[in-house]
């Protein structure tokens, strides 16, 4: 008995869920009128289930932004692939570059182990305060709410 009235119900789901699209043919309408009228629940149902369709087209309908608006998002989407994509070829670039250099710098013999050091020291340095200020960039950036206004 319980499979009928689980079979009713879902019958009746489904014809109310026709109704509020729109896709009932003639014999389901015919026949969501007829069980409006026998049965007052399923009428309540059926117009809570329209209020709440109505309620919600109503909340989530939106308006398309204009052309311009669409073009001017894209043109951003296009710059900022293509400029993360240059910093990352930049960036793998000047790594191999710089081990490469480490290679040649420890490899080859050229100039003297004072020589060596000398011209070490400075670039360690220098290597040093660019990864301390990119670092600090890199926090900055996590946690400045202004530049995510600016790049939108």
């Amino acid at each position: 008995m319980d499979d009928k009235v689980d079979k009713t119900v879902e019958e009746q789901e489904a014809l109310i869920s026709g109704y509020i699209d729109g896709e009932l043919d003639a014999d389901e309408q015919a026949r969501l009128e007829a069980l409006c009228a026998s049965s007052p629940a399923f009428k309540r149902e059926l117009e809570s289930m329209q209020h709440l369709a109505i309620g919600t087209d109503a909340l989530f309908h939106f308006e398309d932004p204009p052309d311009e608006v669409w073009d001017t998002f894209l043109d951003n989407v296009y710059n900022r692939a293509e400029r993360k994509t240059g910093w990352v070829i930049f960036v793998l670039g000047v790594v191999l570059l710089t081990i490469y250099g480490v290679y040649l710098f420890t490899m080859e013999p050229w100039g003297s182990a004072l020589e060596k050091m000398l011209i070490a020291i400075p670039s360690v340095g220098l290597v040093v305060l660019f990864i301390s200020v990119l670092r600090n960039r890199m926090e900055t950036i996590k946690t400045d709410r202004y530049t995510r206004e600016v790049h939108r």
